[in-house]
This record gives C-alpha cells, structure tokens and sequence, in this order.
C-alpha cells in the first residue's frame, strides 16, 4: 500500500502538480491533466506564483456525504515560487504543506510531519488551482475558443473576472465517481458543468465552481492576493 501511494505521489510531482485537496468534478479534472507534450513539460517546470500571499476558500464534497466542507488556506510563495500553506480554518485547520524546490512535505495541525517527497521534476503547486499547468490550460482555453460560454463579468478580490460555463457528456463521468458519491451523481443522468473565473486583465484563473445536475459539488474561489 504505501509502495502504491509513493508511485502515485512521484507521477503527480513529475506532473508538475502536487494535489493537497482533490479535484473531483469532471471538467476540472480535465484542466489539471494536461497533454505531455514538450510545451507542457517545459512550462511546467517553473512556478506559476512568486513573491505574493493567496487565501482561497474550497469547499467540496466528502465521499459519501450530503454537505460540502469547507476548508481556507493561506499560501505565502517566496521570490523562487517556494511556498508554505496553511489550513486556516475548517477542517484539518493548521496542517500545512510546505515546498523548497526541492522537498514537499506535509505537517499535521500538531505539527508532525506526516509525509514527505524529494521533487525533481519540475514546480511544484500546493494545489492545481494554483498551478501553471491549470492556468496556462485556461489561456490555451481562451485563445482557442474552446473555455466556454460566457456569462458575463463579476467581481473576485476587487478584480473584474469573465465567467466561462464549460459542460460535458454524461458518459465524461467517472464510474467511481457515480459509486462515491450518490447523491450528486447517478449512472444515466448527469449534466456535468463548471464555470470558470478568469481575471480579465492578467488571465489567471480566481475562481472554479463544479456542478452536476445543477448542485454544487465542489468549488474554489481567491479570498485574497497580496504582493509581497
């Protein structure tokens, strides 16, 4: 079992993305799993974020459960786009994960560490929200046409943001997913869709909300972004 997970772990960092909370609705699934070829691999290897402090907000569904958890995190990225994040509140609050170019490791909120990596394939991102794989993914999206449909602007931490609705088959569903989580998905009827918030003037992704048959299933929205 823990020959397993290392491997797991080990192809998520040579990904270029390191994931702390999951991503379990469809479409955002598909912007964190990008094409291996050489652009990918190459941009993947520098940090998206550096120099500046983001909170976000997550909130999503538990496996086999009826409301959505919700977790804050606070991540400080230094002029190398290393990082600390911090659980701020919800739960798990004050587990954090850290990055220094070269190891991640994982504390619990007493401060054990409980699990650790050497990285060496390229940058690693506390969560593909933040990645560069994701939001060069989203300007891919953008440039060809193929992000979604517009919906109009709103504002995210007092930036103007687009908001793109990108759907998907029935068939695009998981089977796992319709066995994990019953009561958001079934085996015949399932609209999945999921909006993205794409700052207007920098192209960054702020915001992401999931939904199959119109409930929200898990979502992730900026509470914050400072420069440092």
């Amino acid at each position: 079992m823990k020959r397993e997970v290392k491997k797991r772990l080990s192809w998520i960092i040579f990904a270029g993305i390191l994931i702390v909370g999951a991503l379990l609705a469809y479409n955002f699934y598909l912007v964190t799993n990008l094409n291996d070829d050489d652009n990918s691999r190459e941009n993947r290897t520098e940090p998206f974020y550096t120099s500046v402090e983001i909170g976000y907000e997550e909130k999503k569904l538990p496996a086999a459960g009826e409301t959505l958890e919700v977790r804050n995190y606070l991540v400080t990225y230094d002029e190398n786009g290393h990082f600390v994040s911090e659980v701020v509140s919800g739960p798990n609050a004050g587990a954090r994960a850290e990055w220094d170019g070269t190891m991640y490791r994982e504390f619990n909120p007493e401060g054990d560490e409980t699990n650790s990596q050497e990285t060496s394939s390229g940058a690693v991102a506390p969560h593909p929200f933040l990645s560069r794989a994701t939001n060069e993914q989203i300007r891919k999206w953008l440039d060809d046409g193929t992000l979604g449909t517009g919906e109009g602007d709103v504002n995210i931490i007092g930036r103007t943001a687009q908001a793109f609705v990108k759907t998907e088959s029935a068939e695009a569903v998981p089977a796992e997913w319709v066995e994990k989580y019953p009561s958001i998905f079934d085996e015949d009827e399932n609209e999945e869709a999921v909006t993205y918030y794409v700052d207007v003037n920098e192209r960054i992704l702020l915001a992401a909300e999931s939904r199959n048959n119109g409930n929200l299933f898990h979502s992730i929205r900026m509470t914050s972004f400072e420069a440092l």
